[in-house]
């Protein structure tokens, strides 16, 4: 019965601690990865985790890492560069040795078009950057994968209900690399 009473008193401490960890900021480290490195996300673009950690990971920032276009444009919104902002001041004061960074496009649209419309999403935020005095852009990795990598689900959907369906697929991410 003792072992019992240890084991309950244990068990009621480990959830307090948790829950503290929560509220005291705690987040999470390790993502999900596919068999290609990069995270899985959900449909709501929010990293799958493995575990907590008291430090910031991958997918702790990985909404400041991503900026996102109106329909048919390369031009950086407001919201975009008040992100790039952020992140260029983040980035100044770190040891990061390059980024990568990866437009993407909507499927509407031909193929074509669509990776050419995401390589100049990927040159704006590349160019932006750069000219937020980020010398590391310049060894950096900057394509477009046109309307690969959806994270949105609108078959069920057409004509400006989908294209407003769409939007977190016109993006571009930026993948720190230390």
């Amino acid at each position: 019965m003792k072992a019992l009473k240890t084991s309950t008193i244990l068990a009621a401490a480990s959830v307090l601690f948790l829950a503290a960890s929560a509220s005291a900021g705690t987040i999470f480290k390790e993502s999900v990865k596919t068999a290609g490195g990069p995270s899985v996300v959900t449909k709501n673009g929010d990293c799958v985790i493995t575990k907590w950690d008291s430090t910031s990971g991958e997918c702790a920032d990985s909404e400041l890492r991503t900026v996102y276009f109106n329909f048919n444009s390369s031009v950086l919104t407001p919201a975009a560069k008040t992100k790039l902002n952020q992140l260029a001041a983040a980035l100044k004061t770190s040891n990061v040795s390059s980024v990568k960074i990866v437009g993407f496009a909507d499927e509407i649209g031909s193929d074509g078009y669509n990776m050419r419309l995401s390589q100049k999403r990927a040159n704006a935020v590349a160019a932006y950057l750069r000219g937020k005095g980020l010398k590391v852009v310049g060894k950096s990795e900057v394509r477009g994968l046109g309307e690969t990598s959806s994270q949105s689900e609108c078959a069920d959907t057409t004509g400006k209900a989908k294209q407003a369906c769409l939007w977190r697929d016109r993006r571009v991410e930026v993948e720190v690399v230390n």
